[in-house]
């Protein structure tokens, strides 16, 4: 497949351009709107990626501002790479050291919110698919690009695609870590109250997958203001909450409230929740992580959401259970949010045999399956693993202030991603029925 690899290097000057200017399109999910359930900004994502599969001369389809497919190939079988184009508020943009929705370009690093997450990997697959379609490659399966819109919320899209659409046999998610994630934990999202309201106001964070930066405390019209650094949910260790902050000074300095002190005595600094859950962990996938992402304490009301990470062989129930055994003791009230069941992949699975083959053959890296607390779209149907962008080693900067991708490995992604669709594509000996 050596033309392949000779494409890509023809258009990598397009496929930085077609990054840049999907990242200038501002995509946070807004206030729906006539035909655009999420906001103008994703719907006008969503048109320029359908525009530029179009220009490529392949097929496209649009439905009702839920979502958008571009689709190559003939056959029966349907494989799919899902990607969406929705991206996590920019928090705190003046403190960014680029515009977070400028694309610009620095040192080889191309800067933007969504430009790992999820943009930049959009665009490698849906170059690759257009430098297979123009080597002319015999495909006998079809293969779609789903173009999410409400990843990064509460999964509507494709929620709505799963409903009047046909359901691929397999396929990968380019939204995640190489070289391949067989293992997702389970996800819950939480929030946990008291009754009645405080004497004084406590605000930060804005999404349940963001560590939050910035957190807020005003006390008799004085306010304080705390500042950590986000980093994804999934990898709250990497952060440095702002929430916890400001609870750890709250407390020593002798506020009286339920929830500052359950913070203090059952989180404080502690993303795996010890005191709550002890040794929580499996093999296949690791130990739960809690992250307290969001507080609104007011005269009003008293809660904080948490977002829970847990082990795959764990069940939800469980999570519960031993969270309610501590809560009750500070008269905390849980409310369940939302919720995503685990993914677990096994390794002999003949997808995680043909992506691992192809990650090696690429980049003669190990090709050791890995698991993640990350919750991407595999999880929303049967097997589907993910596959990319982020390399062993690179650190990851979804959601993340200064978020970029490094050019170098947007390219090279598109190289791999070209391989394996093609190579899933071609094998008639592949069958949904083998899994």
């Amino acid at each position: 497949m050596e033309i392949l690899s000779d494409i890509v290097n023809k258009y990598s000057k397009d496929i930085i351009l077609s990054t840049q200017e999907l990242i200038r399109i501002n995509s946070v999910n807004g206030n729906p709107i006539e035909g655009k359930p999420f906001g103008k900004g994703v719907d006008d994502a969503l048109q320029y990626v359908i525009s530029l599969g179009k220009s490529f001369d392949l097929k496209t389809h649009y439905y009702e501002g839920y979502y958008g497919y571009i689709e190559m190939g003939e056959g029966d079988e349907l494989i799919a790479i899902l990607a969406h184009l929705d991206v996590v508020p920019a928090e705190n943009p003046d403190r960014w050291k680029y515009p977070p929705f400028g694309g610009e370009i620095h040192d080889n690093k191309l800067y933007g919110r969504g430009a790992l997450d999820d943009k930049g990997p959009l665009i490698a697959v849906l170059y690759s698919m257009r430098a297979i379609q123009e080597a002319g490659l015999p495909l006998n399966k079809r293969i779609r690009l789903f173009l999410g819109t409400n990843e990064e919320t509460n999964w509507q899209c494709i929620e709505k695609y799963l409903q009047v659409e046909e359901v691929p046999s397999y396929g990968f998610v380019a939204d995640s870590d190489y070289p391949l994630i067989n293992a997702e934990k389970g996800l819950l999202q939480l929030k946990l109250s008291i009754k009645g309201g405080a004497s004084f106001i406590l605000k930060g964070g804005n999404a349940f997958n963001s560590v939050p930066d910035k957190c807020i405390y005003i006390k008799d019209d004085t306010s304080t203001e705390f500042t950590g650094s986000t980093a994804h949910s999934a990898k709250c260790w990497e952060g440095e909450n702002a929430i916890v902050m400001a609870a750890i000074k709250l407390y020593d300095e002798g506020v009286n409230n339920k929830l500052i002190d359950f913070i203090y005595n059952e989180l404080k600094d502690d993303c795996y929740g010890t005191n709550i859950y002890g040794i929580f962990e499996d093999i296949e996938s690791g130990r739960l992580t809690v992250n307290i992402s969001k507080v609104n304490i007011s005269e009003k009301v008293q809660e904080i959401f948490l977002d829970i990470r847990y082990p795959v062989t764990k069940s939800k129930k469980e999570v519960i259970q031993l969270l309610e055994n501590k809560c009750s003791l500070y008269e905390i009230v849980i409310d369940e949010m939302d919720t995503l069941p685990s993914l677990y992949i096994p390794k002999d699975h003949f997808l995680v045999k043909i992506l691992r083959e192809v990650f090696h053959s690429e980049t003669g890296l190990d090709s050791q399956p890995i698991s993640t607390g990350g919750a991407t779209y595999a999880r929303a149907l049967k097997n589907f693993v993910a596959f990319g962008p982020l390399f062993p080693g690179h650190k990851k900067m979804a959601h993340q202030q200064d978020e970029f991708i490094d050019i170098d490995i947007l390219i090279k992604n598109a190289h791999i991603y070209s391989k394996a669709i093609a190579t899933l594509g071609m094998d008639n000996k592949i069958s949904v029925n083998k899994a």
